[in-house]
């Protein structure tokens, strides 16, 4: 089942009852480990709980396998579980194998039925699986008011499919055949030999006549039935077949919760806006949608200023923003150079494009030796007038919107931050933890001699990436500012990477145009081991996809992105939407790309029978065989499915 957003607070008083009154855990919370935005809602949610008093585990996991084995490890008396950043789009109680009958009982006293346990789900990747939202018990939905706005026809469908089979199923004689399929000569001559018997008053002829029509009625009831079956099967597989996307942020939905019981703080809208402002890169639409909401929580959470400043002062204010890379912990230069946003725009990654950066900071009159001073240092006359400066003079260079309003955190006497900034500290952390190895493992993990050596190597991984989790999850604590200083150093090596990589892809035309899709495969780099985690593969993507919206073709192709990890003999590949140019994302009319590449993979590795592994909670990331990848990437140009 699934609850509306006005429903949430009915949801949360069901899950303190069943929490709040037991001296042991009752309440398990799975995390998406490689989700910034699944990692803000958990922290909320955890807050939260532990507000009321309420104990509860939080377990991040990686892939589905992995959810499958911490799952069956749950203690028996454990009544509520929480999925947070996956779960949605797959049918939970096939694939965790819960049987209904073995978990729902007749509760006398409420006469009703009840689940001795119940999984709630947050997840904002459409399309949702039906059987979560309209066919189990067990499974409870947290819905975004995708269902209500724009499921009705899907949502009648699987209820009436539901019904033409059951009565399909009625139909059938215990031999398995349909009663309406016994030939009907058969019955005739069967009938005449029972005529044979009866009085000589009675008309066989008018018999014949009355089966022969009830045959040919219930004739026609199959063949209406089977076009209704039909009819509402092309309904539900056009909903599932239309593409994956992300609808909303789940720290925002998390936020709905806590308006509704009155529990907004601060601190929460903090976390709220760090896992929204984690989708502005991919799916700029639901930041700008959000943003906007978000500025009116921070005046009206934010008390008025006394203009006394303390060490301690917490304070979050809306303030001027830049696409700029860590603006505030680099040199101007630097933030300019490695901005995502002014390399795909001024195609910084070729001679002509440092020539026009140059040459802009000329026509700004600020001197490159002054650009190229640490933020902290630099002239203040230059800082406060930096807004006008860049109203004058970046419209010809077509980086007119690179101000916006942003988010400000500061931390008294230590800092502030912006959540952009932070954002950019938090996926580091996540990427590469407190170091950054050469292979992404430790020296000191203990290899299990049962193991092949490319299981040992995928294990270490899996750890590392659990505790990158933990060390983010730190960081989200206002207390723990070197944590983030950590993260900010390695987001600033991690975007130099990227960048060398992304210049070299397109230096060297790496970059190839295929008929539905651009190809690029990445086999040799100094950097190539960073690529093994989803998250930098990504990142990657992210840099290449906004040069190629840039670019003079401009041709709204996705991209397919793979990474050769020479350990395992291997590619890690990753499925890429087209992308909008920035500004033209932002129109209120465009619809939100559909990612086709989660089908197409599964499709895909059905029908040519490849080593492909798909564990991760982002279908459009597999990894896949080296000696494969060739005839798999030939069969989904062929196939028509992107």
């Amino acid at each position: 089942m699934y609850y509306a957003v006005d429903k949430y607070g009915e949801a949360y008083n069901t899950i303190v009852r069943s929490c709040s009154s037991h001296s042991s855990c009752q309440l398990v919370l799975f995390v998406s480990c490689l989700n910034v935005d699944a990692l803000c809602a958990a922290k909320i949610l955890s807050l939260l709980f532990k507000k009321q008093l309420i104990q509860s585990q939080i377990v991040p996991v990686f892939g589905y396998s992995e959810l499958k084995t911490h799952y069956d490890q749950i203690d028996d008396n454990v009544n509520t579980v929480m999925f947070i950043g996956f779960g949605g789009v797959v049918d939970l109680e096939t694939f965790l194998e819960i049987d209904p009958e073995e978990y729902i009982t007749e509760n006398a006293k409420w006469k009703k039925r009840v689940s001795k346990r119940y999984i709630y789900v947050w997840d904002a990747q459409r399309p949702w699986n039906l059987d979560n939202l309209f066919g189990s018990e067990i499974v409870q939905c947290f819905d975004d008011g995708t269902v209500d706005d724009q499921l009705s026809e899907v949502k009648e469908a699987y209820y009436k499919l539901i019904q033409l089979e059951k009565e399909q199923d009625e139909d059938q004689d215990p031999d398995g055949d349909d009663e309406d399929d016994n030939n009907e000569d058969d019955v005739a001559t069967d009938q005449d030999e029972d005529d044979d018997d009866d009085d000589d008053d009675d008309d066989p002829y008018s018999k014949k006549r009355s089966l022969s029509d009830s045959t040919d009625n219930n004739k026609r009831k199959r063949k209406m039935r089977k076009q209704q079956i039909h009819k509402y099967e092309s309904i539900i597989d056009d909903y599932y077949a239309q593409g994956v996307t992300v609808v909303n942020s789940l720290a925002a939905q998390v936020y709905s919760l806590l308006s509704s019981i009155g529990e907004t703080t601060l601190q929460n809208l903090w976390l709220t806006i760090l896992g929204t402002t984690s989708l502005d890169t991919a799916f700029t639409q639901i930041y700008n949608r959000l943003c906007p909401l978000l500025q009116d929580e921070v005046r009206r959470l934010s008390p008025k200023s006394t203009g006394v400043k303390t060490p301690d002062t917490l304070t979050l204010n809306i303030q001027p923003d830049y696409y700029l890379f860590l603006l505030r912990h680099s040199s101007l230069y630097d933030s300019f150079y490695f901005s995502n946003y002014v390399n795909a725009k001024l195609s910084l990654w070729n001679e002509s494009g440092k020539k026009r950066l140059h040459k802009m900071f000329a026509r700004m009159g600020i001197p490159l030796t002054t650009a190229q001073e640490s933020w902290l240092y630099m002239d203040h006359s230059i800082k406060r007038e930096l807004g006008v400066i860049f109203d004058k003079n970046l419209d010809r260079y077509g980086l007119q919107d690179i101000v916006r309003d942003g988010f400000v955190r500061s931390f008294g006497y230590r800092g502030s931050i912006s959540a952009s900034e932070y954002l950019e500290a938090l996926n580091a952390l996540l990427e590469v933890g407190e170091a950054i190895h050469d292979d992404g493992i430790s020296s000191k993990d203990e290899e299990d001699e049962t193991l092949t050596e490319q299981e040992n190597k995928s294990l270490k991984l899996h750890k590392r990436w659990l505790s990158n989790f933990w060390l983010s999850w730190d960081a989200l604590d206002d207390k723990k500012l070197d944590i983030l200083k950590l993260g900010i150093q390695h987001a600033q090596i991690l975007q130099r990477a990227i960048f060398n990589t992304g210049v070299t892809v397109l230096e060297k035309k790496m970059i190839k145009h295929l008929r539905i899709y651009r190809l690029c495969v990445l086999r040799e780099g100094p950097d190539l081991d960073l690529y093994r985690n989803p998250l930098t593969l990504l990142r990657l993507g992210n840099w290449l996809m906004e040069c190629c919206a840039e670019s003079e073709d401009k041709q709204l192709l996705p991209m397919v992105l793979a990474s050769l990890d020479e350990a395992t003999d291997t590619y890690l590949v990753a499925g890429l939407a087209p992308r909008y140019p920035r500004g033209l994302d932002m129109l209120q009319n465009r619809k939100p790309i559909l990612n086709n590449f989660s089908m197409a993979f599964q499709q895909i590795t059905a029908q040519t029978g490849a080593k492909v592994k798909i564990d991760n909670f982002e279908s459009s990331i597999i990894e896949i065989k080296k000696a494969d990848l060739s005839p798999f990437l030939e069969k989904l140009t062929l196939s028509g499915l992107i």
